[in-house]
This record gives structure tokens, sequence and C-alpha cells, in this order.
């Protein structure tokens, strides 16, 4: 079976035209994989919890690709100023799509440096309209949660 695809694709995809898509939401609600199905090139994505990925980070030594996807890019402790510079100076040129968990939330309020850089977007668990479609693909889907990963496994 293909998987469906899901709320928030097409928002994501218009809002990266003109800023920063940041992504955030509880664990296992599908945010990766969302990403990934927007930011095709696997060598655009770039997760802070791989060492190798981190190391490059810092580094500053960031793929050749249109697209950079950051993945829990919050856990580095200069993350905003590293978005910031990388926005401002590659405006136009590149998309730059950032998913994290809920903590990403956190950081929308106050004095922020950031600031009219970026979309912010929240990932939830399935909507009641999705497993419905699901259910009518399949008709397996008694006993899951309202998690993905759960549901689209079975």
């Amino acid at each position: 079976m293909t998987p469906a695809r899901r709320y928030l694709t097409a928002q994501i995809e218009t809002d990266l035209a003109t800023k920063m898509v940041f992504l955030g939401g509880p664990r296992q609600v599908g945010k990766t994989r969302l990403g990934q199905s927007i930011v095709a090139d696997p060598r655009a994505y770039l997760n802070y919890d791989i060492a190798a990925h981190r190391r490059a980070l810092v580094a500053g030594q960031l793929p050749p690709t249109a697209d950079w996807f950051f993945d829990e890019l919050h856990k580095y402790r200069g993350w905003r100023n590293f978005l910031k510079g990388l926005y401002d100076q590659y405006r136009g040129q590149r998309r730059i799509l950032v998913t994290g968990s809920a903590r990403l939330d956190l950081y929308r309020y106050g004095g922020d440096s950031l600031r009219g850089r970026y979309f912010h977007l929240r990932r939830h668990p399935l909507s009641a309209a999705e497993v419905g479609a699901q259910r009518r693909r399949s008709h397996r889907v008694a006993g899951t949660v309202g998690l993905p990963g759960t549901l689209l496994r079975r």
C-alpha cells in the first residue's frame, strides 16, 4: 500500500517558496517522514542526532543541494543564529525545512532573532479525516492509536 499524502504537505511546499519552515509537534507523528517526502534529495537531510551530520553542521559543511532539511537542529546551542545566517545569505537560493520536537514551539515566543524569516507549523497525530481515509483503504484499523506509524504499518 502506498503511503497516504498527509495534511500540511501542500502548505509546507507553498511556504518554502518564500521563507524557512519550522515543523514541530509531538514525537512519532511523522515530521521527519513528511520532510523527507518534500525534500527528496537524501543528501539534503542533516540530523543533529547523527554524529557525522552534527560535525558537518558545526563545521558549516552543507550539501550543495537546492534544499536543506535540518532535523533536531534545536539541540544545537547556536541553532537560531546558525539559521539566521543561512537564511540571510541564501534567501531565495535554498529552501530550508527544520523539524524537531514540540520544543520548537517554545522558541516562537519572546524576542526572536528569526522573526519574519520562517513559518511555524505544528504536526499532530492522525486526524479523524485521515483515519477515515485510511479505513476506506484497509479494514485493519481497529485497535490502533492516532499515531501514523502505528496505523500505516498495519
